[in-house]
């Protein structure tokens, strides 16, 4: 027997929002944003000693800007290494840690320098809020390189208990698949993200103006894991347009870099801080000096941080601004998830399914067909 016409368009339109709401999911809302002139405000100046042993002293506020260490150039947040020649205590240095903490959501960067050269160890990453419980908490790299020994930058998740990474379809190089922060060299999982025509990396990078770099930390029982994508500057997908007030990462292909660890290892992330920093040596650096072919150019790391200043001059940041999509996504780990399959069928109460006059087999078949239609 055929549905009457109304009760058709009730269940349509049912199936209809069923399907929106599943699109929806996928979408992350604009929660924060920082422009050029905002870091300053957003982030705490670091000026402990490394944590990773590198050969900087890393600054405060009031040093930093007498060194012109950080500032604004050409419209852009800089932060950079000192190239006075010579500093034999350690070389003067920046490590920015955001004041708010980050759950889920989408981080996207617009950079248009990254920092380069032998003895260089420069990160954007997120560490977990209480550093001295570290690896409880985790940590994501998403852009790292030292010595440039890779011709894509890495990405690398650190975390405390085993966690492995399933194969992914993704365009970079997985190196190491154990995520945990007690592999050898605290290596964790890592993939290089290379394997793209266009340059992620290093002087080329640099002279194309930079990139967009997006990453998704999605760890909710419907999220996708962590991923990251990197364009070159104009070539991102519309929605990472600065006036876009929404993103929606299932639209945007293959990422460089896809940790689909939201299952398995959810519970080793909780609320992280943003970190842009700029170390020289440290553990890598130090351990990857030789391999990378910087020994042909100085005798030591050490000595080339200590007598070389000239040689950073290309280790800087350069920032056209950060954006943090934290609202929805579809997974119930973000700050906000109203678009989560939980709350679909809340929605969808009982007596609204009776208002519809249709045959018991009839209501089966608009069931299954409601739940297909979220699985698409």
């Amino acid at each position: 027997m055929m549905l009457p016409s109304s009760s058709l368009f009730g269940a349509l339109s049912l199936g209809f929002a069923l399907l929106q709401t599943k699109v929806n999911a996928a979408t992350w809302s604009l929660s924060t944003t920082i422009n050029p002139t905002d870091f300053d405000n957003q982030f705490n100046y670091y000026n402990q000693t490394d944590p990773t042993h590198g050969l900087v002293l890393y600054q405060d506020y009031q040093d930093a800007k007498a060194n012109n260490l950080t500032g604004i150039a050409h419209g852009n947040y800089f932060m950079r290494v000192d190239t006075t020649e010579v500093q034999l205590a350690g070389r003067r240095s920046i490590r920015l840690e955001s004041k708010q903490t980050y759950q889920d959501g989408v981080y996207v960067l617009n950079v248009s320098h990254v920092p380069i050269g032998c003895a260089a160890w420069p990160a954007f990453w997120t560490l977990t809020e209480n550093e001295s419980a570290w690896p409880q908490g985790g940590e994501i790299d998403i852009l790292e390189n030292f010595n440039d020994l890779y011709n894509g930058p890495a990405a690398t998740l650190h975390t405390q208990d085993s966690c492995i990474v399933p194969k992914a379809s993704e365009s970079g190089m997985l190196l190491s698949n154990n995520c945990s922060a007690y592999t050898p060299n605290n290596d964790g999982c890592s993939v290089v993200m290379n394997g793209t025509s266009k340059p992620t990396w290093g002087t080329a990078f640099n002279q194309q103006g930079g990139g967009i770099v997006a990453m998704e930390r999605a760890l909710g029982s419907t999220g996708s894991g962590i991923r990251v994508w990197i364009w070159p500057q104009g070539q991102e997908p519309s929605d990472l347009q600065s006036s876009s007030n929404s993103v929606d990462p299932s639209t945007w292909g293959t990422p460089n870099a896809d940790f689909n660890v939201a299952n398995n290892c959810h519970t080793e992330f909780g609320p992280h801080r943003i970190i842009f920093d700029i170390t020289l040596c440290g553990d890598a650096g130090s351990r990857t000096y030789n391999t990378s072919g910087c020994n042909l150019q100085y005798p030591a790391c050490s000595y080339q941080v200590g007598y070389n200043g000239s040689s950073f001059n290309q280790s800087y940041w350069s920032l056209g601004g950060l954006r943090v999509f934290a609202t929805g996504g579809g997974t119930d780990n973000a700050q906000t998830s109203p678009n989560t399959h939980k709350e679909v069928f809340t929605s969808l109460s009982a007596a609204s399914l009776m208002s519809v006059p249709v045959q018991a087999g009839s209501l089966i078949t608009l069931l299954l067909c409601g739940a297909a239609l979220l699985l698409i």
